[in-house]
């Protein structure tokens, strides 16, 4: 089983996330927050990129922006169109060459995606290439830090690192900065998400494109 069909039988489940998540709801908030600080741009041009079941595409629009969903799952995607079929989805993954402008867009919003992506880089790389001079990312990933990690290690290891689910990656603030800043981006803004620190569940972070990616072959360490 390839991973387009994982996650094409992930979203053939009657409730998938975003439907089982206590985070949506302060996400939606976030993220509301986020493009408050934007809402005098007229005619914003906003990507979702694991769009799932388009439920934050939906979210987008009625705030009044142009939005494109992409997702992997042919699955979510039936799913998104039915729900909204006013909206441009189409099935793609966000590890591939997006099917995008240079600079088309001025936002992408991105919510429990890249711990799913093997290669982090190039995805970072291709949001920054189809995005604007300045243009912003808005992502949220599950949060790791030191005290979360010790509690995970002792008490949750084998339920939070299950090898059946589709968790590949796990981020720290200071990992994901790295990531970020070698894809040509800075950090403008960090939230935690559900629960209180230091056992966050997620984080949402704001950055904005300053410059082309590093392209050298070094791996961080």
């Amino acid at each position: 089983m390839g991973t387009k069909d994982f996650y094409n039988r992930y979203w053939q489940e009657e409730e998938a996330v975003p439907e089982r998540d206590s985070t949506t709801v302060q996400r939606k908030k976030l993220l509301k927050m986020s493009l408050h600080l934007l809402s005098g741009k007229k005619g914003l041009k906003i990507l979702d990129a694991g769009c799932g079941n388009g439920e934050f595409s939906e979210f987008i629009k009625n705030m009044g922006f142009d939005v494109v969903g992409i997702d992997i799952s042919v699955s979510a995607v039936e799913k998104a169109k039915t729900r909204n079929p006013g909206i441009d989805f189409r099935v793609q993954s966000v590890e591939d060459l997006l099917p995008f402008n240079d600079g088309e867009f001025d936002v992408i919003w991105s919510t429990e995606v890249l711990e799913h992506v093997f290669d982090v880089h190039s995805c970072l790389c291709q949001f920054n290439r189809i995005l604007k001079p300045d243009g912003q990312l808005i992502l949220t990933v599950p949060y790791h830090g030191v005290i979360k990690n010790v509690a995970v290690a002792l008490f949750g290891f084998e339920r939070h690192y299950n090898p059946d689910i589709s968790h590949i990656r796990f981020f720290t603030k200071s990992s994901l900065d790295k990531c970020i800043t070698r894809a040509g981006f800075k950090p403008l803004l960090w939230k935690g998400i559900g629960r209180s620190w230091p056992f966050y569940k997620s984080m949402l972070a704001v950055f904005q494109k300053t410059s082309i990616p590093d392209t050298s072959s070094e791996i961080i360490g």
